[in-house]
């Protein structure tokens, strides 16, 4: 589930294909805007969410220019274990990118995994 498998497959707003990356948000209704963006007039699957705990001094966040956001996301992941970036759906909030090849990915713990139900009315 933490291989990002996914994101080094596809590429994604701050990796290039071929980069490993696991990406997460800091709520879970950051999660559902998350989920729901990508939703419009499917089916909804079953979802769960899975707490992760992820020490301070671990994240990072961009400093620089991210105008070219895969190209600023590997050069972080590199040598981070997790940046926060502002989400793209809500810029108020932060998505979590983890490096899951990093050594101090070893230093973040994984808690319960819960059903994660939408509201049928957000359809």
């Amino acid at each position: 589930m933490l291989n990002g498998e996914g994101a080094r497959q596809l590429g994604g707003r701050w990796n290039s294909v071929g980069v490993p990356a696991v990406y997460c948000a800091e709520t879970s209704s950051l999660a559902a805007l998350e989920i729901l963006v990508h939703l419009a007039g499917e089916d909804w699957p079953p979802y769960s969410i899975l707490d992760i705990e992820i020490p301070d001094e671990l994240i990072v966040e961009p400093t620089g220019s991210t105008h070219d956001t895969p190209a600023a996301g590997n050069e972080m992941l590199a040598r981070s274990v997790a940046i926060a970036v502002p989400s793209a759906v809500n810029g108020l909030e932060r998505t979590v990118v983890i490096n899951p090849k990093h050594p101090d990915f070893r230093r973040i713990r994984v808690g319960k995994i819960r059903p994660f139900v939408l509201d049928q009315r957000l359809r």
